[in-house]
This record gives structure tokens, sequence and C-alpha cells, in this order.
């Protein structure tokens, strides 16, 4: 069996990302892989967030590579080929960086094999978001993802923006895994939850604040939204907040964590996740799992998978449709609470999902 190297500078930072690659890294070594996470340190605005576990797990190693640069596009490793053996497989995270270009290289020019999780990255809604110059951008990131063995999807849908980029490029599609906790929703706030980056265009928060604009006062929710600023985002959307009359039924708050975020999401009436683009947004499976009953945008990749269980609310990301969906959600709440949890356990839980990536390493000749 190879040894598993993730590698990503900000493993140690509190992100999507960093949660998804620790919750394989955990379930990796559990199943029995031999599991190194390399990591470029830890920044110094924020501890190690808790879901990267400072109690030790057998077969799961961390290792601090070196780095040059300060930025995060430019920031690229040194001497990684130390860190790596010929019976490894290097897995690189995220996309359009520098670090992954001088890691893939460094993995060819040793013979090892490497697998790239985008983590949605190569999304067409996303790719505008890249400074140029994109004619020198475009030919390396093909390199890198049409020379790696894989690129871990989670969805079949978030193929064709890679082949946008990398025709050649082959893929293993195996979503991430989450186990169904024993806590269960309660409800009995008032409020409707919303957690995670506060980027309004991203997330849909400026359409779901437009749509409850649209909704009568005596029928309108009220929205508890937590999370951390991006690039000026929350400024954004309260003054939106404001110009459309909602502050008395839209309140904010910071990042929560822990046994404050679990009484947050436990209490909502239900959970909202109107993003106009994701891949497998962990805060939404997270809510399911909980059998919190969930608004979801179908324009996310994870709704193909959704739609069939009838899971939760899945609505376009338009105002109209999220003022339609509010509704329903307040509506068929318990109904949705029992099928959103059975969901998660069908399609996340690890003992599911570790197979399924067995099966794709031995397809792939990599186990």
């Amino acid at each position: 069996m190879r040894r598993l190297v993730h590698y990503y500078p900000g493993a140690l930072g509190n992100s999507g990302v960093t949660f998804a690659l620790w919750a394989w890294a955990r379930a990796q070594a559990t199943a029995g892989f031999e599991v190194n996470v390399l990591h470029g340190g830890m920044d110094t605005n924020c501890g190690v967030p808790e879901f990267v576990s400072k109690s030790p797990i057998p077969g799961l190693t961390v290792q601090h590579v070196p780095h040059r640069g300060n930025h995060r596009v430019t920031r690229r490793p040194v001497g990684l080929a130390r860190y790596l053996g010929r019976r490894d497989l290097l897995i690189l995270h995220e996309g359009w960086v520098t670090n992954n270009i001088v890691a893939a290289r460094a993995a060819r020019r040793l013979g090892v094999p490497y697998i790239v999780m985008p983590h949605g990255v190569y999304d067409p809604a996303w790719t505008p978001y890249l400074k140029g110059p994109r004619a020198i951008r475009d030919p390396l990131e093909r390199r890198v993802l049409e020379g790696a063995n894989a690129v871990h999807v989670f969805f079949e849908s978030e193929m064709a923006g890679v082949v946008r980029v990398a025709p050649a490029a082959s893929f293993l599609t195996v979503p991430i895994g989450f186990d169904v906790p024993h806590t269960h929703w309660t409800g009995g706030g008032d409020y409707l939850s919303w957690l995670g980056r506060i980027d309004p265009v991203h997330k849909g928060l400026d359409i779901l604040v437009g749509g409850m604009a649209l909704l009568p006062p005596a029928v309108r929710p009220s929205l508890r939204i937590h999370g951390y600023d991006y690039q000026g985002g929350l400024s954004r959307l309260q003054s939106l907040v404001a110009d459309r009359g909602l502050g008395h039924w839209v309140r904010f708050g910071g990042a929560l964590a822990g046994a404050e975020k679990l009484v947050f999401l436990q209490e909502a009436m239900g959970y909202v996740h109107p993003s106009r683009w994701d891949s497998n947004p962990v805060a939404l499976v997270e809510n399911l799992a909980l059998a919190v009953p969930s608004l979801v945008s179908n324009s996310i990749h994870m709704a193909g998978a959704l739609a069939p269980s009838r899971a939760a609310v899945l609505v376009p990301p338009t105002e109209e449709a999220i003022a339609q969906g509010l509704l329903r959600l307040t509506a068929e709440r318990d109904e949705l609470s029992a099928k959103g949890r059975a969901f998660v356990a069908e399609t996340f839980a690890w003992n599911v999902v570790i197979p399924r990536f067995l099966s794709e390493l031995e397809r792939l000749g990599l186990d």
C-alpha cells in the first residue's frame, strides 16, 4: 500500500480546503494508510483550527516544508523532493498556484505519481476571478493537470471545468466523506442559519437577501449570518441589507466553532445555501447530517446527487426562486430533516467513501 502525501502550504490555515484535506487525511490513516501532511507553516494571524486534530492518529504524520514567496499565488516549496519517496502518492490541493507547479515538476522528476484535488477552482464561474497573464498560466496549469495520474473531483459535473483547461486530463470521482453525528437537529430557534466565508457573489448571499425582501413581512423569516469577511464582502452585504430594509430580519456575527457552532446549527429553523457555484460544501453536508432542513441552490455540483433523494429544497439561484423556496422550507421541514440525514449516511459516510477511493486507486494502478 502506498504512502499518501498531502501537500498544501496552507494546511494549518482555516478554510474549506483545509477542512477537506484533514478529513481525508484522518479517514485514510484510520483505513490503514500511512499518511503524511506537508505544509508551509502556520498562519500567524490565527491559531490551528479546530478540525486539525491535536491528538495523535496512528499512521498520520505532519511535516513543515520551507517555502519562498509571500503571496499565496507565488509561494513555492524548497527542496520538496527530500520529503517524497518512490512508494508515495502525492496529493496536491487546489490549483492555479505556483506551489503545485513546482510540486508536480518534482514528482515527475522523481517518478512519484500524483493526484490533483482542485476543490472546485476550475469551475467556469471561478476562473474569471483569476489574474493574468492567462496566456502563461493556462499552459502551466494544463501541464500540472495532464501530467497527473488523475484529477480528483467530487462530482462528475466538475469534469467539464477541468477539461476546459486540460483536455487530456484523467479523473477520479469520489466525494468528501462525513460521519453522521449522534447529535440531531432540535429546532426551536426563530432564525434561519448561514455559516462560512462572507463573499456575497460567490455564496449567493446577495440573492438570498433579495429573495427575503420579496416576501411579505408577515411570512419573512429571520436570518443569522456567521462567518469571516472575504475582501470586504461583509460591509457590502450589510449595505445591501440596509438598502433593502431588512435590518430587522438579518443579523451578523463572527465565525463560530465547536459547541457554539453546533448549538447555532441545531437550533435554527433551517439552513440556507444559495451559492452560485460550489463543489462539495462542507457546511451544507454538516447541516444535512444534523438533519437540519436545508434550502440549496441547484447550481452547485452537489445538487445532482441531492435531487433524486429530495433531501433538500433545490431552487435556481434567483431572488424569485429563493423567495418561494423559503416558503417551502418552512412547510416541508419535517420531511426534509429525515431525508437529509439519510442522504448523508448513504452517500458521504466514510465507510462508503473509502472503499470507493480504494477501488479508484486500484483502477488507476495506484494501489
